[in-house]
């Protein structure tokens, strides 16, 4: 039987952090080291949300799907962003976290893949408009909800609309529908 993707998805994480505590001084790298311990926490019920929209083809309506997945990234990044923003600003850290994470195979075009792969079964299915460009479509949903974050960690969540209002807003605005 194969892993579900959020259990891969842990032991990837696991493997990094082990991986990471063993070949860094711990204090050269906290940031790091707390951005992983939160990645193996939060990364696989994000994952399980978004491996979770290929079940979902042809059922509800994709707006309805994709809010799911909007609000599940707005969620992510919101426990996450602040300690990966540490560990970007820090270049060391930065090389460090790609070479974990790069042969796991971990980062956001994970989300992208997956988010396009259920938009191209709905478009097989009519239930997405053919000229539909469906990668750039996830690219650009990811690409919102992390800014979402972002600007709520920036400039205070009042900055931004509630998650399920502005995920709403967002895929309404894709124009996804035939």
């Amino acid at each position: 039987m194969s892993e579900n993707p959020a259990d891969l998805v842990r032991r990837r994480v696991v493997e990094a952090v082990s991986d990471s505590m063993r070949s860094v001084q711990h204090r050269e790298h906290g940031e790091l080291h707390l951005y992983l311990s939160l990645l193996q926490d939060r990364l696989p019920v994000y994952v399980g949300t978004v491996a979770d929209l290929l079940s979902h083809v042809g059922q509800a309506s994709v707006h309805k799907n994709l809010v799911m997945v909007a609000e599940a990234t707005i969620t992510f990044y919101n426990e996450v962003l602040a300690a990966k923003v540490a560990v970007v600003a820090s270049p060391a850290q930065l090389v460090r976290l790609r070479q974990v994470m790069g042969p796991r195979q971990l980062g956001p075009h994970q989300a992208e893949n997956s988010v396009a792969a259920y938009l191209r079964q709905e478009q097989e299915l009519g239930r997405v408009a053919e000229e539909v460009e469906p990668q750039a479509v996830a690219r650009l949903l990811i690409g919102a909800c992390l800014n979402c974050a972002f600007t709520g960690l920036l400039l205070g969540d009042d900055a931004v609309p509630p998650r399920h209002e502005y995920a709403t807003g967002l895929i309404h605005g894709l124009r996804l529908s035939p």
